[in-house]
Order: structure tokens, then C-alpha cells, then sequence
């Protein structure tokens, strides 16, 4: 006997003898067509096999061929809905089986069949009773037999689980015993329905005491049965309710503080059918659109989202099965939508529910966020100052565009490649000292430290930076934030202002000291030629002794004039010149004044520009560097002077002191020296400041150099290291061809001329006023005096016939120019002739001195005065 298993589409040989050992209940033959038992299966009748090696019906039998099989008879066991199997009887002899073998095994297979299916039908039942009585032992529901009495005779186990009673305890009880009080005409009612009415369900809601006494709410339904006595008994399913009725009003009270929470926030919930039309909406979100819930529901979404094609593809989208968000905007106001499909139990989709929240304003702070961001990036990489975050190991890991070209890299990943403390910092110990500032505060401000650019230059830097820390609580510093400010140039410059207002206030002094001497040495010198005058020619003695006075006052005239050049107050009579040729005409007088064993070397092109210079004072600065040279060599050296045309840059132009860029005649003068160390060069244009053992110099001689140097519009730079010797470079300004010549100095006569005219002669010290006095009167002029401008107003509004005022500048009470003006005022045309120690009177911050008024700088002697004098009063 072979049993067909469709699942697997094959036989088992499930029972037979004469097989092998082991064979029975194991050995598996396949159904398919090709083989022996499959073509058994698939006829209609019994198969007959005569020879099993020869037949070709089927291609294999591979159980009966293993077992020697020659001749076979089998026949399907048929059952009511697919067959049983294969029964058969096998020989190993050749055989021809009769027509009474096929009906006995057919009918054997008829017996068989019959037997199975009955077998089966009995199993089945049993299963099914077993399977109901499971289900009514274990369900939840509670199922009982009530008679039209209302008396219990049928409780299933599941009555102790919801109801704590054994399912004897209410047997023979009537049920209305148990029922709610205010439930019984309700029960009652549907009990007297459904036994009216056999075979239809009746249902009711009931309250039921339970074994502890707690009310529980139970769903029945019930339908009676009419017995053979011809009595009603009614079959009741009952069901705890109590627990979802509880969830369901708790669900419901959620729902309705979540429609409270959605009528107060930004939100739209909504749900859409399968059409896409609203079949709820809820949310204040709706009050952005300006429509109600009302509006909405029952119209499809399209009506909504005409003019957003975006929203309409994305519910289209959600109803295709994805959940999914998306932005989109309706009407001016954005939307993040939240889609979720609503799905059946087979899965097909048969809705969307969604969440929008209106994040309008979130974005539009978003995009003004994104803008500072933005701005703050953008100010970041266009600031002039360097900015960068750090680590404490020094590791840069931000760097802005100022900063790569404040250090000299070719780019910001080649500068992030470097370390702080190691590439930066011309001293690492710095940076630790800066850390350390870091232990008792968050932000360090206004330090300034050195740091090395990539090709070494040394830059000194201003830091300020906060230290972030850890969000944590810790206060561990994660790194820093930092402005780095290169201030190299503006300490220079801070330098170099502070020794301009230094040589200003020390030129102040030495200007208003030189006044006062050069009142002194006019008096000295015009008293010492008066007496000259008066002494007889025979003493000769006394007159040597005169000269030494005078040329001991010249001296003093020439030492402050060097004074004034110094403080930039003495006149230059600036004009255009040639600096080659100036270098060339004084070659030989330097030759004369340096020692044999220097040597001269002089270079210079020959298309040099002119110069606006004062050939006095330009003579004088080659003549001082030229004496500092000689000094700086006293083993002999080589001095060398050039002169070239060059183009200064602004930054070139800071560095050397000149105002503005262009074009410039250098006038470079160096030397072999001894050269000079950083003290020296600092202090090196100070006045009386001197490196030379006493007697050997005045400390003039660069003071005055640079002072005039100043009043030329000049700049000078220095370069000298100690045993390298020193070079000066003075850059004199290119002469503007359009300015006028400055009017020079007229010589004066050898001989003092004489004359008869009245002078008026007034001066506030009182020695200077008798000596002028004096030599106008030898040289017969009618001479006037007055101490101060209002005494010489007073004598010229009396009439007198005064030719010539010869008035000292800076005098108490009324000055100089003061008395000019008002005489002026008064209509007197008398001419002028001032005297003044300031040679630059205008730099004593008055009004400017007008150009045609003769002016006669002191210390002046007796042929300066009377020689000035006689050419105004020739004057036409």
C-alpha cells in the first residue's frame, strides 16, 4: 500500500509484506507522470504490468525494480476528494494476472477506501468537539445555558478567570440574581425576545456581580433553543466589557484634550480618503490658510492645492503606500507635513492621516540665522584682522584668509598643517605664559607676543581669544577662539611718532634757548665792533683782543644756526639744485677734511632730477655724515656716496618718514666703521647725545641732520650693525617745476654805506635797542627808539618823519608784526625792516609773515644792519 502525500507530490510505502527490512514507513517512490506509481495515479482503471523490464508506459519504477519486480498489478484507492494511494500486488515471476484478480484487488482497494474516509471522518469529528470544547474552556467569553426561568444549567470554565465564580456555583442559580438592579427590565426584556422569537439572536448590556462584589459590565448575546419537551433553553455568550469601555471613555477623553492641544497649536491634523477628499480636519494651523474644519471636510484636496502641484504629487505619493515628510508651501505659509498611509487588513490603502505644523516663522528664522551665519562667515573671511580657532596642543583648526597672508602661507591647508607653538611662535615658552592666563579666566585681551612669518621675518602681534569650554560642566577647555592683529608697523610708526614729538620738544627748547643767545651775541657783536671803531688804531693789543670776541661770537652764530637747523627753525632758501653736482663741487673740500686713509668712492647717475633743496644746508648734512663717517673709521675705512633717482611706495614711505609716495633723489652716504648697536641708533638724532670722548664733538652733528633733512620734506633711513659699518640714506623730494624760485639772499656791500635819514628803531631789550641806536647814529642816520610796538605806534601817530621802522619781531605788549599791521591800518606807508632770533619766525605759530617785509636774522653785526638799512631806503 502506498499513500499519496500531495504536499510533497509523492507516495510512502505505508504498509505491504515480502518487501525489504526497513523498507515499510520509510521507503518514498515519486508521483511525477514519468514514473510507475504516478501513472497508476493518473489512470482510470487498474494497471496491469506483464513484463516491468519491458514496458514502456512509464520511465522508471525504481522500488519495485529494486526488489527483482517482473510482473505487477495495482489499482488507486480512491477517496471523496483526491485519492488515498496505490494498491498493489508485485511478483517476481512473470505472470498474467485474470480479470477475478482485478476485481478482487479493486474491490479490496473499495473496502480500504471506505475504511480510511470513515476513519478519517471520525477523527475529524473527534477533533472538531475537541477543538469547540477548547475554544469554550479557554475563550474569554463566557458561555452558558439558561432556561426561560432564567435558571442557570450550563456555566463554561471561563466564568472563574472573568467572573471568579467555579462554574458550579451558578448552577441551579437564577441569573437575575446577580444582574444590576437597574439592569433587570432590560435583561428580562431580552430574555422574553429571544424566547419568543427561537433561532434569533438577542442582545443586551448588562452589569453582573462578581465574586469579590465589583459590578463588571458584560456584552451578551443569546438565542434560544426549543427543547423535545417543547421548553425554551437559551444559549448565552457573555463578554467583559469593562476593561474596554474604560479604555474606550479614557480614549475618548484623549481625544478630546488632543483636539483641545491641536485647536491651540500651529498643527492641522487631517485624514483623506482614498479619492484624496478630507474626511476630518482639525488644527489652529488652519487659522494661517484662513479656513475652517467645516470648509474642508467632504471636498477633495486638489481644490486645496490647485496651485501647488509639489503637495498634490505628495499626497498622491502617501496613497501609493509611503510614509513620508515634505515641505511645502500654501498660500505664503510653510507647512512640514508628516504623510502616514491608513491601510486595511490586506494591506491595500485605503487613506492617508497626516500632521502638518506650520513652521513659517521657524524658517523665516532659519533664513535670517542662515544670514548672520552667512554675514558672520563672509566678516570672517574679509576681515583685515587674523582670526583662527586652535587646540591646546597648538593644532590650528580654522584659519582665515587674513591670517594665511599675515603669516605668509600660499594657502589655508598649508597654514593648518602648522603648529602653533612650533611654526608660529618665535618663542614656544610665550604661548605657555599665554595659556596659563587661561587657568583663572575665560578670554585674554591686548597681548601682544612675536611670532615668525613662514619665510622667518619676525612680526609682533596683539592677541585677543576666549577659551571654549565643554558643555559639560567640567570646564575643560576644548579650544580656543582668537584675533590676532599684527601691529608691527603701527609700534614702528608709534616709534617713531614718539621720537618725532621728542626732537619736537627738545627743537621747542633749543628754538627758544637760540632766541635768547641770538639776542646776546647781537649784543656782543655790535658793541664789540662800536668799541672796535672807537679804539685808536695804535692798540693793537686791545684791538686782537676784539677780534677774538667777535670771531668767538661768530663761532657762536654758526653753532646756533646749527641749533635752528636742528629744531627746524632756521630759513632755507630752498631752490631747485642738482645733488650730483653738489656731491661733485664738494669732492675735493671732503678729500681736504678726511683723513689719507679713507678712500672716497663716488657714484651717481648723470639724468638725476632736480631737487628743491637749500645748497647751504644740503652742503652742511654731506658735510656732517661725511665728519660721523670719519669719526666712525679711525683706521682708515672707504666712505662711499651715491646719489640715484627711486620710486618709494607708501609702505616704503611710513618706514622712512616721507609724506606721500612718489618719486625722490636718494643721497646714500656709508661707510667701513666701527657701526653702531640698537641703544645707539635709537638715541643716534638726539641733540648733544654723542658717542665721542669729551672734546671731540658736540652731539650736533646728526640732530642737524635730521632737522634739516625735516624742513626739506625729506626721509631718512639707516641701516648699522656693530663692526658693519653705518649707511645713511636721504631722500630728497623731486623739485615741482611749476614752484617758483624762492627769492635769495642779496649780498651785501664790503664798505657799510652812510646816510641822513630818521630811523625808528624799536627793540624790548634795552642793550640791543642802545647798540642798533649806536650804530645808526655813527653812520648819520637821526635815530628814534621805542621799547615795545605801542610806543613806536604812539611816536608814528605824532608825525614824526620817520623813513624806516626797524622793529624787533616778539616784544611784549604789541610785537612786531602787530605794529606793522596797525601802522598799516593808520595809512602809513613807512617801510619795515624786522629783526628776529626765531630765523622762522612763522614757527612760532602766528600768522604768516607777509613775504615782501624784509626780515634780518640775529646774531647780526654792524655792516648787516646799516648795509639792509641803506638798500630799503634806496628802494624806488
Amino acid at each position: 500500500m502506498l499513500e499519496f502525500r500531495p504536499e510533497s507530490r509523492t507516495l510512502l510505502l505505508r504498509a505491504g509484506v515480502g518487501w525489504s527490512e526497513g523498507s515499510v514507513g520509510r521507503a518514498v517512490v515519486p508521483a511525477d507522470a514519468d514514473s510507475h506509481a504516478g501513472y497508476v495515479l493518473r489512470s482510470s482503471g487498474a494497471v496491469v504490468v506483464e513484463d516491468l523490464a519491458s514496458d514502456t508506459r512509464f520511465g522508471s519504477a525504481p522500488l519495485l525494480a529494486q526488489h527483482g519486480v517482473a510482473s505487477s498489478l495495482s489499482v488507486v484507492v480512491h477517496g471523496k476528494e483526491r485519492p488515498f494511494g496505490v494498491l498493489g500486488v508485485h511478483t517476481a515471476r512473470r505472470r498474467e494476472f485474470t480479470i477475478h484478480d482485478t476485481h478482487f484487488l479493486q474491490a479490496v482497494a473499495n473496502v480500504l477506501a471506505t475504511t480510511v474516509d470513515r476513519a478519517r471522518t471520525e477523527a475529524a469529528l473527534r477533533q472538531s468537539e475537541e477543538h469547540f470544547r477548547s475554544l469554550i474552556e479557554n475563550a474569554s467569553d463566557i458561555v452558558t445555558i439558561v432556561g426561560e426561568n432564567g435558571v442557570f444549567r450550563y456555566a463554561s470554565p471561563s466564568v472563574e478567570r472573568v467572573l471568579g465564580y467555579k462554574p458550579g456555583d451558578l448552577l441551579e442559580r437564577n441569573a437575575f440574581d446577580f444582574v444590576h438592579p437597574d439592569d433587570i427590565p432590560a435583561v428580562a426584556e431580552a430574555l422574553s425576545r429571544a424566547i419568543h422569537r427561537p433561532g434569533s439572536p438577542q442582545a443586551a448590556q448588562l452589569r453582573f456581580r462578581a465574586n469579590d462584589g465589583a459590578w463588571r459590565l458584560l456584552e451578551t448575546v443569546g438565542q434560544a433553543r426549543l427543547t423535545d419537551a417543547g421548553t425554551a433553553q437559551l444559549i448565552v455568550n457573555a463578554r467583559d466589557v469593562t476593561e474596554r469601555r474604560r479604555q474606550e471613555r479614557a480614549l475618548r477623553e484623549n481625544k478630546a484634550r488632543l483636539r483641545t492641544v491641536i485647536a491651540g497649536a500651529p498643527l492641522v491634523l487631517f485624514a483623506l480618503d482614498r479619492d484624496a477628499v478630507f474626511t476630518m480636519v482639525e488644527g489652529k494651523g488652519l487659522d494661517a490658510l484662513g479656513v475652517r474644519p467645516a470648509q474642508l471636510v467632504g471636498r477633495p484636496v486638489s481644490e486645496l492645492y490647485a496651485d501647488v502641484p509639489q503637495a498634490q504629487a505628495d499626497v498622491s505619493r502617501a496613497l501609493a503606500g509611503d510614509t513620508f515628510s515634505s515641505m511645502v508651501e500654501v498660500y505664503g505659509v510653510v507647512f512640514d507635513i508628516w504623510y502616514t498611509p491608513i491601510r486595511e487588513a490586506d494591506g491595500e490603502v485605503s487613506g492617508v492621516i497626516g500632521v502638518a505644523n506650520d513652521i513659517t516663522e521657524r524658517r523665516r528664522f532659519e533664513e535670517a540665522l542662515r544670514r548672520s551665519e552667512e554675514s558672520s562667515r563672509a566678516l570672517v573671511q574679509h576681515a583685515t584682522y587674523g582670526i583662527y580657532r586652535s587646540t591646546l596642543d597648538g593644532r590650528l583648526l580654522a584659519v582665515n584668509p587674513a591670517l594665511v597672508r599675515m603669516l605668509g602661507y600660499d594657502s589655508e591647508e598649508q597654514l593648518l598643517a602648522a603648529n602653533l607653538a612650533r611654526d608660529v611662535y618665535a618663542d614656544a615658552a610665550e604661548r605657555e605664559r599665554i595659556l596659563a592666563q587661561f587657568d583663572g579666566a575665560d578670554a585674554v585681551e591686548g597681548v601682544e607676543v612675536m611670532w615668525k612669518r613662514r619665510d622667518g621675518r619676525r612680526i609682533l602681534v596683539r592677541l585677543a581669544g576666549r577659551a571654549v569650554r565643554r558643555p559639560d560642566g567640567g570646564g575643560r577647555i576644548e579650544c580656543f577662539e582668537t584675533l590676532a592683529e599684527d601691529v608691527t608697523e603701527r609700534r614702528a610708526l608709534e616709534e617713531q611718532l614718539r621720537q618725532s614729538q621728542k626732537m619736537e620738544a627738545v627743537g621747542q627748547l633749543t628754538g627758544g634757548i637760540a632766541h635768547d643767545f641770538n639776542n646776546l651775541l647781537t649784543i656782543i657783536l655790535a658793541n664789540a665792533q662800536l668799541i672796535a671803531k672807537a679804539l685808536p688804531q695804535e692798540q693793537a693789543d686791545a684791538h686782537t683782543d676784539l677780534r677774538d670776541v667777535m670771531a668767538a661770537a661768530l663761532r657762536g652764530r654758526v653753532m646756533v644756526k646749527e641749533l635752528l637747523g636742528f629744531a627746524r627753525r632756521s630759513s632755507l632758501d630752498l631752490q631747485p639744485m642738482h645733488l650730483g653736482d653738489l656731491v661733485a663741487d664738494l669732492q675735493g673740500f671732503l678729500r681736504r677734511i678726511l683723513p689719507a686713509d679713507v678712500e672716497i668712492v663716488i657714484a651717481g647717475a648723470d639724468d638725476l632730477p632736480e631737487v628743491r633743496a637749500d645748497i647751504h644746508a644740503a652742503e652742511q648734512i654731506l658735510f656732517n655724515l661725511a665728519t660721523n663717517a670719519r669719526d666712525a673709521m679711525p683706521d682708515g675705512g672707504v666712505l662711499h656716496i651715491e646719489t640715484q633717482r627711486v620710486h618709494l611706495e607708501q609702505e616704503r614711505c611710513q618706514a622712512c618718514g616721507v609724506p606721500r609716495a612718489g618719486d625722490y633723489v636718494c643721497l646714500a652716504v656709508g661707510d667701513t666703521g666701527t657701526g653702531m648697536d640698537e641703544e645707539t641708533r635709537r638715541r643716534m638724532f638726539e641733540p648733544f647725545f654723542t658717542t665721542k670722548p669729551p672734546g671731540r664733538g658736540t652731539g650736533l652733528g646728526l640732530a642737524t641732520v635730521y632737522g634739516l633733512a625735516k624742513q626739506h620734506g625729506a626721509g631718512i633711513e639707516v641701516e648699522s650693525e656693530p663692526g658693519k659699518g653705518t649707511r645713511f640714506r636721504i631722500y630728497f623730494p623731486v623739485v615741482d617745476a611749476e614752484v617758483a624760485a624762492a627769492a635769495r639772499d642779496v649780498a651785501l656791500p664790503a664798505d657799510a654805506p652812510r646816510g641822513w635819514e630818521t630811523i625808528l628803531v624799536v627793540e624790548d631789550d634795552d642793550q640791543l635797542r642802545r647798540s642798533a641806536k649806536r650804530i645808526l647814529e655813527d653812520a648819520g642816520y637821526q635815530v628814534l627808539t621805542a621799547a615795545d610796538g605801542l610806543e613806536a605806534l604812539d611816536v608814528l601817530r605824532q608825525g614824526a618823519a620817520v623813513r624806516l621802522v626797524f622793529s624787533d619781531l616778539v616784544m611784549p605788549r604789541l610785537g612786531g608784526r602787530a605794529l606793522y599791521d596797525a601802522a598799516r591800518r593808520d595809512g602809513h606807508t613807512v617801510p619795515f625792516l624786522f629783526a628776529s632770533g626765531y630765523s622762522d619766525p612763522s614757527g612760532r605759530g602766528a600768522a604768516a609773515l607777509d613775504p615782501s617785509v624784509p626780515l634780518l636774522h640775529k646774531p647780526w653785526t654792524g655792516p648787516d644792519l646799516l648795509g639792509r638799512v641803506r638798500q630799503l631806503l634806496d628802494r624806488p
